[in-house]
């Protein structure tokens, strides 16, 4: 037996109120409750209420009452954990794979080239001038990918939001340590030590950077494909 549009909706709107609040994960969670209750509905030829056959599968997948009232709030966190360790193992891998791919290779040792004759050529002060240019410029990238997905009007979402951390990912953690490479600040390493790491940081910033674009774009495609289906 098949449930109603108007049952379906019920139990979406219930679990959004009950605190699974990102769409992508409520909507893998509502197709779960659905057929558990469809199921259960031709076995016991519906002769139970809709309603409360709805809270006995909700309890069932981990519903529970806590100091709000009720709510999923652990299952929403647990379903979050679960995305973002899947797009986290996406991530280090299309990290090990970049190395794999011979022209990937090959772009990477004539740009590291072209980078150190920048650092011969010119004075220390503009190589470091450059070098901050360099490591900025995915900032680009990252405005354009978050512009470009927010008018496809995605909503709250589990999938991008997770992605979008790991494209981003590389410049809040290196960026902390660029702030140690500055000329004329009292915090600021040897001047020995600058070209060393930045030869290190700026081609390992914008191989991260690639890798969590290249999986933002598969979520995103994920995401299209899951508004496809569900409308």
């Amino acid at each position: 037996m098949e449930l109603s549009k108007e049952q379906i909706e019920f139990i979406d709107h219930r679990l959004e109120n009950d605190g699974i609040k990102y769409w992508d994960i409520r909507i893998e969670l509502l197709d779960h409750v659905v057929s558990d209750i469809e199921k259960r509905m031709k076995a016991e030829n519906s002769e139970n209420d809709f309603k409360q056959m709805v809270q006995e599968v909700f309890v069932y997948v981990g519903w529970k009452e806590n100091f709000n009232g009720s709510s999923f709030e652990d299952l929403n966190k647990e379903g979050w954990k679960n995305v973002n360790k899947g797009y986290r193992k996406m991530y280090y891998q299309r990290f090990l794979d970049f190395f794999k791919n011979p022209v990937h290779l090959l772009f990477l040792a004539v740009s590291f080239a072209g980078f150190y004759f920048l650092s011969e050529f010119l004075i220390h002060k503009t190589f470091l001038k450059v070098s901050y240019g360099v490591f900025i410029s995915p900032t680009l990238l990252y405005f354009y990918a978050y512009f470009k997905t927010w008018r496809k009007k995605h909503g709250k979402s589990a999938h991008r939001d997770a992605a979008f951390s790991y494209l981003i990912l590389s410049f809040f953690f290196l960026s902390a340590i660029m702030n140690f490479i500055r000329v004329g600040q009292d915090f600021s390493l040897p001047m020995e030590y600058h070209k060393p790491l930045l030869f290190l940081i700026i081609p390992l910033h914008l191989i991260l950077t690639y890798s969590g674009y290249e999986i933002y774009k598969k979520a995103i495609t994920k995401l299209d494909k899951m508004r496809t289906e569900l409308w």
